[in-house]
């Protein structure tokens, strides 16, 4: 009956005689010390009931609820299944910085915990920093080389952009958000499948869409989900103004939060200046995802469209997603060239459409603008957090339109 309870808690290693070694056992670091309180049957009883009620709470989205259920689990045993919940917890509510920050203390902590570490390594990847990414995910190899988890991101890392596969899709350690239906609105159905990224605007009632994706679908049925897993039905609205830019625009059945905070660019960023891009990796499933965020700098003006360069390395796959200032403003949507490559259309081509009211975003006054230098550019886990919520995967079935 311990053993069992041990593994349910995801306590690596301890023996069922356990209490009796630990008397008169010779002095151990106290990272090798088995915490008690996992012997006791009560407990484990009681923190599993607990982490179960988390979540529940977490797949109905009541994220509050749930921080709380892992929180009261977590003063029951220190163990890394219930923190990997608070970090999957934070998540959903938008808090990246604090899920990261607390994930790096989950990795170092339970360092016997290999899908902690692999945790770890999936937040660094998707919040673009490839290299500590890539770094944390070998050493967490190296102490734990045949972990399933642990292989199955590196395989996933192995692609342009990584995505969950269904090993990595479970709990405790689930690289994705849950998928949150709006209201009362049925599941999107498992045939659907992502057409593209895009852009919530308008105070979170409309998505801007490459216009070839919204082409594909024509009339048929539409669902956007944004980084913390809340989907919603939409449909395409024509707008001449709107797709004489290559765009196509969305009206959401449900309003999705955009965060409230997230400006409009108050001009076009200069050339060379440090900038954000934001996207869904390519996937052949309506599974949820994190977005990927990708850094570089803001190019010159390309053809007489309107676009511009991008300098930033962005995977081939479905364009459509924001790109952000060095202020972690709202600087345009990234699109396809003919070529194949990734451009941008400014923010300031359709914020001012009369289709796209009210304002995409508060307007920073042009006198004042936010850390609008690039030796002041937003940190990466601010960039990112403020994507998760205006970055969205757009979905379709296939049989509308799609090829």
């Amino acid at each position: 009956m311990v053993a069992v309870g041990l593994v349910a808690l995801g306590v690596p290693g301890a023996p069922v005689d356990a209490q009796q070694q630990a008397v008169g056992a010779a002095a151990q670091s106290a990272a090798a010390i088995t915490d008690m309180r996992a012997l006791d049957p009560a407990v484990v009883a009681t923190r599993l009931a607990l982490l179960s009620r988390a979540e529940a709470e977490l797949a109905r989205g009541d994220t509050q609820a749930a921080i709380d259920s892992f929180d009261r689990a977590a003063m029951m045993l220190h163990a890394p299944d219930t923190e990997m919940g608070l970090v999957r917890a934070y998540m959903q509510a938008g808090q990246y910085r604090r899920a990261l920050a607390f994930c790096a203390h989950v990795a170092g902590a339970h360092r016997e915990s290999a899908a902690a570490g692999a945790l770890y390594a999936w937040l660094l990847r998707a919040g673009g920093q490839a290299a500590v990414a890539e770094s944390s995910l070998r050493e967490t190899l190296g102490r734990t080389p045949q972990d399933p988890v642990a292989i199955e991101v590196r395989r996933a890392f192995a692609a342009p952009s990584p995505v969950a596969s269904a090993p990595l899709l479970q709990v405790p350690h689930r690289m994705a958000p849950q998928a949150l239906m709006m209201g009362t609105q049925p599941e999107v159905p498992k045939a659907a499948r992502l057409v593209s990224s895009g852009v919530l605007i308008a105070d979170g009632t409309m998505a801007l869409v490459p216009g070839a994706a919204a082409r594909a679908v024509g009339t048929g049925t539409l669902w956007v989900r944004n980084g913390l897993g809340r989907t919603t039905r939409a449909r395409i609205e024509r707008s001449n103004g709107v797709e004489a830019l290559g765009l196509g625009l969305l009206r959401l059945e449900a309003a999705l939060d955009a965060g409230g905070t997230l400006a409009v660019a108050p001009r076009d960023a200069f050339a060379g200046s440090p900038g954000f891009a934001v996207a869904y990796a390519a996937g052949s499933s309506a599974d949820p995802a994190w977005p990927l965020l990708s850094p570089g700098f803001l190019g010159a003006p390309e053809g007489d469209a309107g676009l511009r360069r991008l300098g930033i390395e962005i995977a081939d796959g479905p364009h459509g997603g924001p790109v952000l200032d060095a202020g972690g403003r709202l600087a345009g949507i990234v699109l396809r060239a003919a070529g194949g490559e990734a451009l941008m259309l400014p923010a300031s081509r359709w914020q001012d459409l009369a289709e796209i009211a009210p304002a995409s975003a508060a307007r920073i006054p042009p006198e004042a603008p936010r850390r609008s230098l690039p030796s002041s550019a937003l940190p990466l886990d601010e960039a990112y957090e403020r994507g998760l919520r205006v970055s969205l995967q757009v979905l379709a079935l296939p049989g509308a339109g799609l090829e």
